[in-house]
């Protein structure tokens, strides 16, 4: 499903089927030095944020260049899906796991990870200074699964939306000083029981 359906879904569901809903998103990431890490994010209803702020790490853009970050000063709802804050009792857990390495070495190694993605609605008329529609992830890498460990490392990638596929390019979740293309995709669904 496009991320739209998904928020549209949770939107309409998360409060008023009896056991709320489930979130599955699952991820990839190629970095340029030929690593390969897949993972994903699983969580109940407390993963749909109406709201979901940003913490702006680094960004990158689909076409590879760096764009501002930082707050906007006008208020404006961006919903979406979040494991950050979340811990065991939430169902939502975050992991990555490298399945192909350059260096041969590490392959399997699990990645504990805080996951967020959403749609900015931008500022209408604005939009002719790039404040348009976006959808936005985040990824923080951390020292231990949720909710031990703090974060160590945390980026920000600009995504399209291609099919039910959101891809962008950005700084690599392994190393900030080389860039790794992302590809996320998400689904949510009535929980049952």
């Amino acid at each position: 499903m496009t991320l739209q359906e998904a928020i549209d879904f949770a939107s309409a569901h998360v409060d008023t089927d009896p056991y709320g809903i489930e979130v599955a998103a699952t991820i990839s990431i190629h970095d340029e030095v030929g690593d390969v890490l897949v993972g994903g994010a699983f969580g109940l209803s407390s993963m749909f944020r109406r709201d979901l702020p940003l913490l702006n790490w680094g960004t990158g853009t689909i076409g590879g260049g760096a764009t501002a970050g930082g707050n906007r000063w006008w208020q404006q709802l961006s919903p979406g899906f979040s494991t950050r804050g979340l811990g065991p009792n939430d169902g939502a857990g975050a992991s990555m796991r490298i399945v192909t390495a350059s260096s041969g070495v590490g392959i399997g190694t699990v990645i504990p990870i805080d996951f967020s993605v959403r749609q900015d609605p931008g500022f209408p008329w604005l939009r002719f200074l790039g404040a348009g529609p976006g959808i936005q992830i985040e990824i923080e890498k951390r020292s231990a699964a949720a909710p031990g460990g703090t974060v160590t490392l945390g980026i920000k990638v600009e995504a399209s939306q291609d099919s039910s596929l959101l891809r962008g390019v950005g700084p690599s979740l392994q190393d900030l000083a080389r860039r790794a293309s992302y590809t996320v995709t998400l689904f949510t669904f009535t929980r049952i029981g």
